[in-house]
């Protein structure tokens, strides 16, 4: 979804913070970053959208669809607004030398099904 799509998204609040929203979960997923928004920030952008919300009106929008198929529930002491999907990624990783091999197994293979021309 691109920016200006989230301005054409409907004349109606929900649609656009729905549109905002979803840009904002993609925005985080492209750039392998938490799913989360600071609570001020997303106010701030929805304001600039032209959808008059505060703090207090925000849970009641979250818990609500649209948004409730992609807000976690907004907690009133927290200083974020978390997408879903938020799960930690797994801390799986492989020391330089099991890349390496990797790597150098998928080129041999590769090589033998001739697809290096």
């Amino acid at each position: 979804m691109l920016i200006f799509e989230v301005e054409d998204s409907g004349k109606d609040n929900s649609g656009r913070l729905l549109a905002l929203s979803k840009f904002l979960a993609g925005r985080a997923t492209d750039t392998s970053a938490k799913k989360q928004i600071a609570t001020q920030a997303f106010i701030n952008l929805a304001n600039s959208l032209g959808v008059n919300i505060t703090e207090d009106t925000l849970g009641d929008l979250i818990s609500q669809e649209p948004l409730s198929n992609i807000l976690l529930p907004y907690e009133p002491n927290s200083s974020v607004i978390r997408f879903k999907g938020n799960d930690e990624p797994s801390n799986v990783t492989m020391n330089p030398d099991q890349a390496q091999q990797v790597v150098s197994q998928n080129a041999k293979a590769a090589m033998k099904r001739g697809m290096s021309k």
